[in-house]
């Protein structure tokens, strides 16, 4: 495990190439005099900008680029994620660079097991809250029917062992055909004097 930063180069190549396929689109569509078709193309490319901006909410630099590197991961197989940032982590007792792993390994074990084209509702739903004790980052996505279980509680079993020591936890619960991974993480102990 480690965040990589052949992920941050990844990053920024699909990125590259998008927008210059996005400005490709839209000088094809002006040639062929389709401004309505323009005007709705910008409005669906500025949607999808706006869903990955949502990282930088986020007010540590590791979970930022695991999110990205899990947007990045999840067009590939064309799975919809949907971002909501109750929490920007900024006071987060465990490491940025633990935090951001786990949350990148999380976000692998969730999109593998949702990786097969034929399973229906691909969308991953990654949620950010704190109370007044901890951080969490919930994970919400359907129960694939071929699901390994076992293998798939192993691969959160190594994330379990990753955060445990800054006394970080990973919790599952299937409901209704649905998965939930919990990643919780203890707040900065508050300094007094």
């Amino acid at each position: 495990m480690g965040l990589n930063l052949d992920n941050l180069v990844e990053i920024v190549q699909v990125q590259r190439h998008d927008f210059l396929n996005h400005l490709q689109v839209i000088s094809g569509l002006l040639q062929l005099d389709k401004v309505e078709r323009v005007q709705e193309y910008i409005r669906q490319v500025s949607m999808e900008i706006a869903r990955s901006s949502k990282t930088s909410l986020v007010k540590v630099p590791a979970i930022t680029l695991a999110l990205l590197s899990g947007l990045n991961r999840a067009a590939k197989y064309q799975i919809d994620i949907e971002l909501i940032m109750n929490s920007s982590f900024a006071g987060c007792g465990a490491s940025g660079s633990v935090v951001g792993e786990a949350i990148e390994h999380t976000i692998g074990c969730a999109l593998d097991a949702m990786a097969s084209p034929e399973i229906k509702g691909r969308n991953l739903e990654i949620v950010f809250s704190e109370s007044d004790k901890k951080y969490i980052c919930r994970l919400l996505f359907p129960k694939p029917p071929q699901i390994n279980l076992n293998q798939f509680e192993a691969r959160l079993a190594l994330i379990g062992e990753l955060i445990d020591p800054p006394g970080g936890r990973v919790n599952l619960a299937m409901t209704n055909g649905v998965i939930e991974i919990f990643l919780s993480f203890p707040r900065k102990e508050a300094k007094n004097g």
